[in-house]
């Protein structure tokens, strides 16, 4: 019998191969919130309840770069200003991320 995963890539190859398939193909566009500053970076910081060591840890980048951000030195880069504007909406996201 297969499994759950086995029939997920059956699916997707024939989608890919285009052949009949049940794939929902979604996109979803995430729109950034480019007003990421020390202020604000350390409100959210606050919000989830984290360190810069823990901010950094969450988005991938080092601490000190988080603390960069926060001493208005350095801004965030796209990518991650769109990790960041996902935790500003979503707090349970953090949670989440701890557990990767």
């Amino acid at each position: 019998m297969a499994s759950v995963i086995e029939k997920s890539l059956k699916e997707y190859e024939a989608y890919l191969n285009g052949e009949p398939n049940e794939v929902e193909v979604v996109e979803v566009t995430i729109p950034v919130v480019t007003e990421f500053n020390a202020q604000s970076i350390k409100e959210l910081r606050k919000k989830i309840n984290v360190t810069q060591a823990g901010l950094a840890n969450l988005l991938g980048v080092s601490p000190r770069t988080v603390e960069s951000w926060e001493a208005n030195r350095t801004e965030p880069t796209r990518p991650v200003q769109k990790l960041l504007t996902l935790l500003t909406r979503n707090n349970d996201l953090a949670k989440e991320l701890r557990l990767v």
